[in-house]
């Protein structure tokens, strides 16, 4: 696995020596000596101290009479000094690399520390971030294998000598916000800064620290697909380090001290972009343009949300599991005098060992997607309607056909009077077809009810002879007395003969009937119809 970077400051910004010694200032070939003039005294020491200070924490436990006789000592000195800055003298003033880093070791392999080592800037002074994976080999660029041994060791040296402590130098000791000896070291990823990135983890001197750690990476959607990440500086930020959140809220309050009072503390003004507040104008300006009055006792600082800055989409994080040991064996400072020729005393008050590794090969990674696909959103959609409602596509689109044009009728008076139009069109039309229908109706029954009523007429006006069932009986009884048997027969066919007759006078009226009927139906159909009608 790809090794984090390891960031280790000092507690001790300031050495002694420094402030003693002769240095060589700023773009001045000229050697002077900093506290040549005993103008450096311990309130601008102390002053000094208060630049690298957070905001908050400064305006929470600084005294603003103090920090403006401070000021007044600062700029008497910065008038003497013309080249004198804060951030140089921290520069100068902290520990070297090898000052700290007394030896290094990889996977058991030693190595030149400073060789790889960057000196940073922090709220701790001068700090030295060191990466492995900057080297030439490739035994140093990854840890193939988990546990101790397999990881990175460093022995650091806190020089307690150099101290200011009242008693050999008569100079009052400085407090820079830390509470023990010692160094405190950060692990990160690469593009991230340490102190706002990372969880610091002290160790003092003549102990022992280990740091197991796990890795966990994240990678987020973008605003650009359902999220709220970024990975690019919001609009009006124009910076060329990488982006992530942490810097970008460093910077979002840089912008906001510049806006409101000309400058920027030194902790959040990154690679000097703004021109540094010192901590009495700092003060002053939360002081005067920031202080809010709440409840009419309550005083609250109003610092800047920064909501713009959306935490970075991709990111890794390291989390240390840490034990200590107290004390350096016997054997350890022998070994370690014999390495570097360095006091066993001087070791035993002063070295301390850090150890960091994976305390196992695999990291966690954290993937967000998003809940409900537009294909899967859609399904459902279309699911429930159908389930429910009995709705399908092409309800949908009919549905939405029949909305637009109820709103094309709504918002257009040109579509409202053609509807109008058509609408009376065809209601006459309807009604034309409804006289013709019904004429074809009377027509008809008119018809049919003249033919009825003359056939009606006919049948009552035809001769019927009724025969009694006693004439029947009668007839019936002459024709099975009668004894001859020609006779007989000549009866039956007289009967026949005249029945004949009488059916072909039937038929011959009935014929006369008809044909009068026909002739009467034509001349009250002419007389009937309409005169002219036109079906379309």
């Amino acid at each position: 696995m790809p090794f984090p970077r390891v960031t280790v400051c000092s507690f001790n910004p300031i050495k002694r020596t420094f402030v003693e010694r002769e240095f060589n200032s700023r773009g001045d070939a000229e050697k002077q000596k900093l506290n040549s003039t005993r103008d450096l005294s311990d309130d601008l020491l102390d002053y000094l101290m208060m630049f690298n200070s957070d905001a908050m924490t400064l305006y929470g436990r600084a005294d603003g009479q103090q920090l403006h006789s401070g000021d007044n000592v600062f700029k008497q000195y910065v008038a003497t000094h013309p080249n004198f800055t804060a951030d140089t003298f921290f520069m100068n003033a902290g520990f070297s690399c090898s000052d700290m880093f007394k030896m290094c070791s990889f996977g058991g392999r030693r190595f030149d520390c400073c060789k790889y080592a960057t000196p940073v800037f922090s709220d701790l002074g001068k700090c030295f971030t060191l990466s492995v994976q900057d080297s030439e080999k490739p035994w140093m660029k990854m840890q193939t294998e988990p546990g101790i041994a397999a990881g990175l060791q460093i022995i650091l040296d806190s020089h307690l000598e150099e101290q200011f402590d009242s008693e050999t130098d008569g100079v009052t000791p400085v407090f820079s916000s830390a509470f023990e000896n010692g160094f405190r070291y950060y692990v990160h990823a690469n593009e991230q800064i340490p102190f706002l990135a990372s969880e610091g983890i002290a160790v003092s001197p003549d102990s022992v620290v280990y740091s197991a750690l796990s890795s966990s990476k994240y990678i987020l959607l973008s605003s650009k697909a359902w999220g709220n990440c970024s990975d690019s500086w919001p609009p009006g930020y124009d910076f060329a380090f990488p982006y992530t959140a942490a810097m970008c809220s460093t910077m979002c309050k840089a912008k906001y001290f510049n806006r409101l009072c000309g400058c920027s503390p030194s902790i959040y003004n990154y690679e000097s972009n703004f021109v540094d507040c010192t901590p009495y104008e700092t003060y002053r300006c939360m002081d005067t343009k920031m202080k809010k009055v709440v409840n009419q006792t309550t005083l609250n600082i109003e610092m800047p949300t920064c909501e713009e800055c959306r935490v970075e989409c991709r990111s890794q994080v390291y989390h240390s599991f840490n034990s200590y040991g107290k004390g350096l064996s016997r054997g350890a400072l022998i070994w370690l005098s014999k390495q570097g020729q360095w006091p066993i005393l001087h070791m035993k008050s002063n070295f301390q060992v850090v150890n960091v590794f994976f305390r196992d090969m695999s990291y966690t990674e954290y993937i967000q997607k998003q809940g409900m696909s537009l294909t899967e959103l859609l399904s459902d959609i279309g699911g429930n309607m159908g389930m429910f409602m009995g709705m399908s596509v092409f309800t949908i689109i009919e549905l939405s056909l029949f909305l637009s044009k109820i709103g094309w009728i709504a918002f257009s008076r040109k579509r409202r009077d053609y509807m109008y139009s058509k609408k009376k069109s065809e209601e006459q039309h309807e009604k034309e077809l409804e006289d013709v229908v019904t004429g074809f109706k009377l027509f008809r029954h008119r018809k049919s009810g003249n033919d009825m009523s003359r056939l009606r007429e006919k049948i009552k006006g035809l001769p019927m002879h009724r025969v009694t069932s006693e004439q029947l009986n009668v007839s019936k009884l002459a024709w099975e007395n009668e004894p001859d048997l020609e006779r007989r027969l000549a009866k039956v066919t007289r009967q026949k003969s005249a029945l004949k007759e009488h059916k072909d006078h039937q038929t011959e009226q009935v014929g006369r009937g008809r044909a009068a009927s026909m002739f009467r139906s034509r001349r009250s159909r002419s007389e009937t119809a309409p005169a002219t009608s036109h079906i379309t």
